[in-house]
């Protein structure tokens, strides 16, 4: 008995984050809507998250971390700078624009994304030969054409509620929201090799969120210089600052390595829509934000190709796994060379905010992933 519900740890642990993620962008959406400024928070929030991480980081990888060089140290910079200033910022500045569904469902476009970034790359070969090829390439069109329904088609409300956004606003919104899950997933892209270079996973990830929280509060300082915008108050804040800091950045970040090392990317990757689930119903529940047509296709579109996406790529990488234990470790070099993601990106994981937030909180050696929102 104590062994069956011990292999059901991953699956409570991610769903676990995924509800962490959910009631971020819930607590951050009442918090922008009281006027918090979106260039503060983030600037706070990876404050929080950097003294969560750095002491782990700092003692427990303490004669692990290989040398500091300036190559390296500029690399680490240039990712923090994709990752976490530019992402965030542009990710809750949409939020702010749209809703907290909407934010959480163009996160599930984030693996796709990445897909087509490491293929333009030639980080990832694609056989649209192979029925897996093809499923990559399908899932990757339905995504899109989710992304583009709920940007483009409202349609009627299904749902009433007290207040909604003009499609101004929201196109505005959706559109920041779309920068963000592009940046992120160059983010993804690019840093498999500077992880090659410095593996020291802890400490790999407390530098970037340093980094990223020194780069965030100058830009902030550039963009908000009154007083009031960086007034802290025992409100909400402080508190979607502490708890997307806390829970959304330093124990996903924990809990999103041990599911993806013991159980693998993909896996991670299938509990990403539950976030969006849990999203739209609480946000009908306590915001009363309009639920409309459009909304709800392309959710239920981009949901759909995410898994078909996933789908193929853990077909490619079963049948690499039966072909290498097949010819012998004297070919696995030459397997390797055929499809070059199976064993260093796969790094088409993820939720942004650093939700989700979300993200330099997601790394490990083999497996890189960022909550969140």
């Amino acid at each position: 008995m104590a062994s069956d519900l011990a292999s059901f740890k991953p699956h409570i642990a991610q769903l676990t984050v995924q509800v962490c993620y959910a009631i971020m962008n819930i607590i951050t959406r009442v918090a922008l809507d009281k006027g918090m400024n979106h260039f503060t928070f983030v600037a706070y929030r990876q404050a929080v998250a950097s003294v969560v991480i750095s002491p782990f980081a700092y003692f427990l990888e303490r004669n692990e971390r290989p040398a500091m060089t300036c190559a390296i140290f500029w690399e680490i910079f240039l990712l923090a700078f994709l990752g976490i200033t530019l992402n965030q910022n542009f990710y809750f500045a949409g939020l702010g624009d749209t809703s907290s569904t909407f934010a959480s469902a163009t996160t599930n476009l984030i693996p796709v994304v990445t897909f087509v970034m490491a293929t333009t790359f030639r980080l990832e070969n694609v056989n649209i030969r192979s029925i897996y090829g093809q499923a990559k390439v399908v899932g990757t069109l339905v995504c899109v054409g989710g992304a583009m329904v709920m940007t483009l088609y409202k349609g009627p409300v299904l749902l009433k509620a007290v207040s909604g956004l003009g499609l101004d606003t929201w196109m505005v919104g959706a559109l920041l929201l779309f920068v963000s899950c592009f940046v992120w997933s160059g983010w993804l892209t690019f840093q498999a090799p500077v992880v090659k270079k410095y593996p020291a996973q802890q400490s790999f990830t407390a530098l970037m969120l340093i980094q990223g929280t020194l780069q965030s509060f100058v830009v902030a300082l550039i963009f908000q210089r009154k007083a009031s915008d960086w007034k802290l108050k025992w409100d909400i804040q402080l508190l979607s600052i502490v708890y997307s800091g806390v829970f959304c950045s330093a124990f996903a970040f924990f809990v999103q390595t041990y599911c993806i090392r013991v159980k693998g990317p993909v896996f991670a990757a299938v509990f990403n829509p539950t976030s969006t689930i849990l999203v739209a119903i609480l946000e009908l529940l306590i915001l009363h934000v309009r639920l409309h047509l459009g909304s709800l296709l392309g959710a239920i579109m981009i949901i759909a190709g995410l898994y078909v996406v996933l789908w193929g790529k853990a077909k490619d990488q079963s049948n690499l796994d039966t072909s290498t234990e097949k010819n012998g470790p004297e070919n696995e070099s030459n397997n390797n060379i055929t499809i070059t993601t199976t064993e260093e990106p796969n790094i088409d994981i993820n939720q942004p905010l650093l939700q989700h937030e979300g993200s330099a909180e997601h790394l490990n050696h083999s497996h890189t992933q960022i909550s969140d929102e």
